[in-house]
């Protein structure tokens, strides 16, 4: 395939020239020749006109003399008839210019203009091939006439276009053969030099393994012997150089990938030189332009915090001087927005031979966010999210440092309070938990304006909060912060239209001498909260020692009643209920009763509210039914009269919340042996308030089975009519806070009188809690009280003794 031609070629250069110089040349001999030929031709046309013109004068002269026009005429007409050569024309006119002769073609056209110049002459040969030559003439009598006569030099004209046509054709023959010539010379000197073109091309392609064919042994071979030893030799250090670039591109990548993951700043210091290089991601660090920072190591103290800059520098001369083996140093720059930023600088110096110092180079990482998390941490360990107050661990600090400067005599009193909120829960409950949120909020805020310079407030429960207060002159100034701090303002919730008037309760704990750390003081001022909020009128409690061992007795209580539950600690007392019209015992009720080992014998109040908090309740319920069915049953094999004894057991508020409750009791009355209407249950008239529950439906339950419902404290808890009549209830107990006012209370009475025709009128029986005068045993009989129950006829008595009383009584009937 040949090579495509171009005009920078080889071959088109050289025909390019060739063909200029012969065109230059043939161009210079055809312009000689055609001035020669025109000089030939204008002689020959001088002569021819000279000759004519010679000619006619001397007929004109002739035939003037004779005054012969007319003949003259004639002959010319004759001569010239038909001529297409030589002479074709004759005219001769007058001084008026008044035609006198005209002979030969045109004789009836105006007087043509006169060839001027023998140039005229040679250009007529190109243009109308007809000469117009003009010449004066004498005629007779001396008149001055015109001779005009034109000549044909066609026959001229085409012998110099026949010249012309075969000078250039003989030219252009010898153009093509010059071409021909030269195209097939160049072909055979550039046919080398086009592979050897194409062999340059492939390589500059990247075919590094294209050859160049090597035919023949001139020089042209040798050239092309030598570029494949190139191209070879090319080829295998391009592969290896392919080789370290790809190596250098891992490498790159490597290092990229890992800059760009450490998201560190380069920097390098040349400690001989004084000069100093900052990557862009170092300027970033810095909130810097790339390349804004001067190369110059004291160009970064400018951005160093100041608080930071000397122990930068410590550490810095530090490794300079070889005493540590990197340098590390956390601090602060400032960019110049002016927040503060943490990083971290490290880097390595390079010594010299004598272990001097000469360049250090490392890099600048970006700490910010994890120091922000870290001292968001530090913040978040001490202190509470919800409303930013400190919290326990960070009180206890507090108060602890407080201590210690009263230790170092600055005399002051130091006081502990711990605040409540009342009913948080309810809020809680009734409007949810990010109303009780904005609660809180907005106590924290209440206590916090409260403070004075040196006083501490914080969140160290759900709805608890505690104060230090430093400084204090007397406990009086405590009571009356306290008094500012009880006054809590209305909160109006955001979700809600009601205002609300939160309520809270405050203990205090005063330091003193014995009482030297923190804790102490806290678990004081906790034990006063706690007096506060059994408390009906005071809401600021302070701390007495008497609360503390109040406080240890009940640790101790709660910590041995498992064991008493477990091993048979607790006991049953019997107090009897007597039928009013006989005075006789009717049934007992079974109270519980714990003789502590080291306490003696505690009272219920003390110890079944700390079973309700333990959830220990039921197991104490389930206890006391099991020991009391087992004295029944006791007490029937023994007892000669078989008249049923009956006992009414106790129910709490979270027993009757187990949706099992009923099956439960049953089997544990059966598996003692004692007929179901040997046991009767007491529940509060406060859980019979709601309809809906498992409450309601273990009472119908126990009903059904035969079993009696005895209303327990009635008048004091909801009091209801519209419920009473659908209670599963045969008894109703009245509370015995209407016995010990109605000797003296004439509207109480009615109360009572009306209460007990209402239990009648229902089918209930009524009886009287808390008779301990025959005053209200004879006003309750009157009313028509059933039963009574009280000290005036027996307090509650040990199974022993209960056992000894109805053997004293046995033969009597039991009900």
């Amino acid at each position: 395939m040949l090579l495509p031609l171009r005009p920078t070629s080889i071959r088109i250069r050289l025909l390019l020239a060739s063909t200029v110089v012969q065109v230059l040349l043939l161009s210079l001999l055809l312009a000689n020749s055609v001035r020669l030929m025109n000089n030939a031709v204008s002689a020959s046309l001088d002569t021819t006109i000279e000759q004519n013109a010679s000619m006619l004068h001397a007929m004109i002269t002739a035939y003037s003399e004779r005054e012969r026009l007319d003949a003259l005429q004639d002959v010319l007409g004759e001569l010239l008839e038909g001529a297409e050569q030589g002479l074709v024309y004759v005219r001769i006119v007058g001084a008026d210019m008044r035609p006198l002769v005209s002979a030969g073609s045109g004789t009836d056209a105006p007087l043509p203009e006169p060839s001027s110049t023998r140039q005229s002459f040679v250009e007529a040969l190109t243009g109308s091939e007809l000469v117009h030559v003009r010449r004066p003439l004498l005629l007779a009598r001396n008149e001055v006439g015109l001779l005009q006569f034109g000549v044909s030099v066609s026959v001229l004209a085409a012998a110099r276009r026949a010249i012309m046509e075969q000078g250039l054709a003989i030219a252009m023959a010898e153009i093509a053969l010059t071409f021909v010539l030269l195209s097939s010379i160049g072909f055979l000197l550039t046919r080398n030099l086009r592979r050897l073109l194409e062999g340059s091309k492939a390589i500059a392609d990247g075919h590094l393994e294209h050859r160049v064919s090597t035919r023949g042994h001139d020089e042209f071979a040798v050239i092309a012997r030598h570029f494949n030893i190139m191209a070879a030799t090319l080829q295998q250090r391009v592969h290896e150089l392919q080789q370290t670039a790809e190596s250098l591109r891992s490498s790159e990548a490597r290092y990229a990938m890992a800059l760009h993951g450490a998201n560190d700043g380069l920097w390098d210091w040349d400690i001989s030189a004084g000069t100093a290089y900052y990557s862009d991601r170092f300027c970033q660090i810095l909130g810097l332009a790339p390349g804004a920072l001067q190369s110059s190591p004291q160009a970064l103290l400018d951005y160093i915090h100041p608080q930071d800059l000397p122990g930068y520098r410590q550490r810095l001369i530090a490794h300079l001087k070889g005493e540590s083996a990197q340098f590390m140093f956390e601090h602060r720059v400032v960019p110049p927005n002016g927040e503060a930023h943490w990083v971290l600088m490290r880097g390595v110096a390079s010594r010299d031979e004598d272990g001097r110092a000469i360049r250090m180079a490392g890099s600048l990482g970006d700490i910010n966010l994890r120091k922000r998390a870290e001292q968001q941490l530090v913040h978040d360990a001490l202190h509470d999210g919800l409303t930013g107050l400190p919290n326990r661990a960070m009180f206890i600090e507090h108060v602890n440092r407080a201590l210690a400067q009263r230790r170092r005599g600055h005399g002051k009193l130091v006081a502990v309070l711990t605040i409540n909120l009342e009913r948080f829960s309810l809020v809680n409950d009734s409007y949810g938990h990010a109303v009780g949120d904005e609660l809180l909020r907005s106590v924290a805020r209440h206590v916090g304006s409260l403070m004075r310079d040196g006083d501490v407030s914080a969140r160290v429960g759900g709805d608890q909060f505690a104060v230090l207060l430093n400084g204090l002159d007397d406990s009086l100034e405590a009571l009356r912060i306290c008094e500012e701090l009880v006054a809590l303002p209305p909160f109006a919730p955001s979700s809600a239209e009601s205002l609300l008037h939160p309520r809270c309760r405050v203990g205090v704990a005063l330091s003193d001498g014995e009482r030297e750390d923190a804790e102490s003081l806290l678990r004081d001022a906790d034990n006063a909260l706690h007096k506060a909020r059994r408390s009906e009128s005071a809401a600021i409690e302070f701390f007495q020692p008497s609360m503390h061992a109040q406080a240890l007795r009940a640790l101790k209580v709660e910590a041995e009643l498992r064991t008493a539950l477990a091993h048979g600690g607790l006991e049953v007392y019997y107090q009897p209920i007597v039928d009013l019209s006989t005075r006789q015992t009717s049934s007992f009720e079974a109270l519980v009763r714990w003789p502590h080992p080291t306490l003696g014998l505690l009272s219920p109040a003390e110890f079944i509210p700390l079973a309700e908090t333990l959830d220990l309740i039921h197991d104490l319920g389930m206890t006391v039914l099991e020991t009391s069915c087992r004295d029944l049953r006791a007490w029937r094999s023994q007892l000669a009269d078989p008249t049923p004894l009956r006992v009414s057991v106790n129910l709490s508020a979270r027993q009757l919340a187990r949706a099992q409750l009923a099956e439960e009791l049953l089997s544990a009355i059966e598996r003692c042996g004692v007929p179901r209407r040997l046991i009767r249950f007491e529940v509060t008239e406060s859980l019979l308030a709601s309809p809906e529950g498992p409450a309601l439906r273990n009472l119908h339950a126990l009903r059904e089975a035969g079993i009696d419902i005895l209303i327990d404290d009635f008048g004091t808890g909801y009091s209801a009519l519209s419920y009473l009549h659908t209670m599963p209830c045969n008894q109703v107990k009245l509370d015995g806070s209407f016995v010990r006012s109605i000797t003296h209370d004439e509207r109480l009475r009615a109360i009572v009188r009306h209460s007990i025709e209402l239990a009648h009128d229902l089918g209930m029986t009524v009886v009287a809690e808390c008779i301990e005068e025959e005053a209200q045993l004879e006003i309750l009989r009157a009313m028509g009280c059933d039963f009574g129950q009280g000290y005036l006829f027996s307090r509650p008595l040990d199974r022993n003794a209960t056992f000894a009383s109805l053997r004293r009584t046995t033969g009597e009937h039991l009900q």
